[in-house]
This record gives structure tokens, C-alpha cells and sequence, in this order.
């Protein structure tokens, strides 16, 4: 029975519609936000696209203008889709597009937006089984929702795309090592002054193995532009990530780990690799005690298969928008716990553990 499930999961998932670019919209009626990419993406062998699943040794640089739809509602992500006609007013779409020929050519770009955010940048790195188009898109729901205040930068690393891709994506994180420490490289170069370094699901495992390999390089210059991480559902085995995080030494701060004990899409990861808990459905703080981070839980807030609460959710996205609400999750403020969350606080040496609770969202924390 658990097979067949697991089947009809696989099929569905499979089948539906995948995300696509889409047309360039000249006159947009929602607001634009600018996105930079970086990304190790190749050209389709079948249709010669641009930013395919293959993999590519050289860094693409790119901007794209990405047009917010005025119709919609805090949580949701509709965009252009293969095989579904586009709708402006519902679904973010492209409104510009810019690949660049030189390095110096992004960077002078870059910098003309990072001097607007005061040398603030954002850099997202998506999941396993994710295309081009959905990364994109999911940067700039997440930019509109949350109201990112800076320049927003995603990484787009060659994931197959598809369901049944987990051993290539796993792969591909590995790969995507040198092309992810170049991007933040870059930002650096351009001027950046703070980088806030978003990733989900798999896309943790590789932004990990590049702060270790950034850090075993001597390249503190970089790691000390980094003013936050942020591992949102992180596909990533425990063992691995208290290796990863001693050979980094000091952890970027503030560190949060967002977690859900009810994400599938972890479970199901757990029986791939034969393991009882990946660290985003780590239920036992102790396993992280030693280390300076702060374990965020999300369970209460699941949506669809819990994978993604924090960008789903729009009572979760409504929490943590909230400045006074983060101030308590980043100073561990036991003070606001009746509004904030229920049995907020549990603190293990260094590591520190969050439980979210729907309460906060209806009691003004």
C-alpha cells in the first residue's frame, strides 16, 4: 500500500505542468523587482535552451526584470507554465532580460543596485528538483512577500528538474561548489557590504559544502560579508552538517535552520539515504547543541507536503515579517513567548530551538 502511494506521489508529481519562463511582458501592470543570477546551468542538447539541466563549468551572469502580479494573495506563486496559458494579473512573469557578456559588465550592474540597498544583497539557492524558471519565480514571491530589503541574487545550479533526478541533483551540488563561491565573489567585487545567504531543501547541502570550501581556502574576506544564513527545510544528513560547520569554524550569525518534523519530502529522503532524520526534520536539538544555530520549527504551520512552509504559508509569512516577532527568534527573547510561540524557547548549550505556534500569528507577536 505504502509502495503504490508512493507511486501515484511519483506520477503526479511527475506529470504536472513544469515552470517556464515565458514571455517578456512590455508593459507590466504589477511593480518589477530585479533579480540577478548567477548560474551553472548549460544549453539543452535537444532544443539549444539557454539555462537548461546540464551542467556548465562557466558561470552565467544574468538579470532578469520580473513583473508582480497585482492579483494575488500572500503565499501564492503562479507563473508561466508549459502548456498553460499566461494570465498578467495573477502570474509573475518576465518584464526584461539581460545575459551578460563580461563579468565587469554584471558587476557594474550589480553595483548600481547594491549602492541603492546600502550594499545589501539577498542570495537564494533553490532546491532539488527545480528548474530555472521555478527558482526564479520563487526569489521573487519570497522578495514580495517577505519585502527583502535588498538586491535580490538567485543561484540557479543545473538540477534535473525532475523527480526521479534526486542522484543527479545531489550530483549537480557538488558541482555547483566553485560556481557558488565565484557568485558570492562577485557580489564582493561589485561592492556588496552584507550578504544574507537563503537556501531550501537540497540547495543547503551545497551552499554548506561551499562555506567549507571557502573557508579551507583562506578566503575569510568572503565569509565575513555574510551577515546571515538561512537553511530552509535543508536536505542534508546531521553527521555531514556538524563536519561541514567545524570545518567552516565560525558560523555566520544569525544562524537559522528552518525545520518541519511533518515534512514528506524529507521522510522520503530519510528512506533514500537509510537514515532516521535529515537536519530539517531533526527533532532532537541535542544533535546540534555544540554549534551556534538556532532551530526554527515550522510544523504547525505545514502546507502541501510541509517542504516549503516558510514561503507557503501566508499566516507563517505574516510572522516572520514581522520585525518585533524575528527580533525574539534572533535574541532568543523568552519574554514575548506567550505571543510568539508555545513552549518557545529550548536551549541546549549553543543550539537553540524555536517552535512555532499559529498563537503568535493571531496574538500580535
Amino acid at each position: 500500500m505504502r509502495r503504490l502511494a508512493l507511486c501515484v506521489v511519483i506520477v503526479l508529481t511527475g506529470c504536472a505542468p513544469r515552470g517556464a519562463l515565458g514571455p517578456i511582458t512590455e508593459n507590466p501592470p504589477g511593480r518589477t523587482l530585479a533579480i540577478f543570477v548567477g548560474s551553472t546551468r548549460g544549453t539543452d542538447p535537444q532544443t539549444g535552451a539557454d539555462f537548461s539541466y546540464t551542467r556548465s563549468e562557466t558561470l552565467e551572469l544574468a538579470r532578469f526584470d520580473v513583473s508582480v502580479p497585482p492579483v494575488r494573495e500572500t503565499g501564492a506563486l503562479s507563473h508561466p507554465r508549459i502548456g498553460r496559458r499566461v494570465d498578467p494579473a495573477h502570474d509573475f512573469m518576465l518584464a526584461g532580460d539581460t545575459v551578460f557578456d563580461t563579468p565587469a559588465a554584471f558587476r557594474a550592474d550589480l553595483q548600481s543596485h547594491l549602492v541603492r540597498h546600502g550594499g545589501d544583497a539577498i542570495v537564494f539557492v533553490h532546491g532539488f528538483n527545480t528548474n530555472f524558471a521555478e527558482g526564479l519565480y520563487r526569489l521573487a514571491q519570497m522578495g514580495e512577500d517577505f519585502a527583502l530589503p535588498g538586491t535580490l541574487v538567485t543561484y540557479a545550479w543545473p538540477s534535473r528538474g525532475h523527480v526521479m533526478g534526486y542522484a543527479y541533483d545531489r550530483d549537480s551540488a557538488l558541482f555547483a561548489r566553485d560556481g557558488l563561491q565565484n557568485l558570492l565573489r562577485e557580489l564582493r567585487r561589485a561592492g556588496a557590504r552584507h550578504i544574507l545567504l537563503v537556501a531550501h531543501s537540497m540547495g543547503s547541502a551545497l551552499t554548506m559544502e561551499t562555506l567549507r570550501q571557502i573557508a579551507l581556502s583562506g578566503d575569510r574576506a568572503t565569509l565575513e560579508m555574510l551577515n546571515g544564513v538561512v537553511l530552509i527545510s535543508p536536505d542534508i544528513d546531521v553527521d555531514l552538517f556538524r563536519e561541514q560547520a567545524r570545518s567552516v569554524g565560525r558560523l555566520p550569525q544569525p544562524f537559522l535552520i528552518f525545520t518541519s518534523e511533518k515534512d514528506r519530502a524529507l521522510k522520503l529522503s530519510s528512506r533514500l539515504s537509510g537514515e532516521a532524520a535529515r537536519l530539517g526534520n531533526l527533532q532532537d536539538v541535542a544533535r546540534v547543541a555544540d554549534l551556534k544555530v538556532k532551530l526554527v520549527d515550522t510544523a504547525a504551520y505545514d502546507t502541501r507536503d510541509g517542504h516549503f512552509n516558510v514561503a507557503n504559508n501566508p499566516a507563517l509569512i505574516k510572522l516572520l515579517r514581522d520585525s518585533s516577532a524575528m527580533a525574539q527568534i534572533l535574541e532568543g527573547d523568552q519574554a514575548g513567548r506567550t505571543s510568539l510561540a508555545s513552549g518557545v524557547m529550548m536551549t541546549v548549550e549553543n543550539a537553540t530551538e524555536v517552535i512555532l505556534s499559529p498563537l503568535a500569528a493571531l496574538g500580535g507577536g
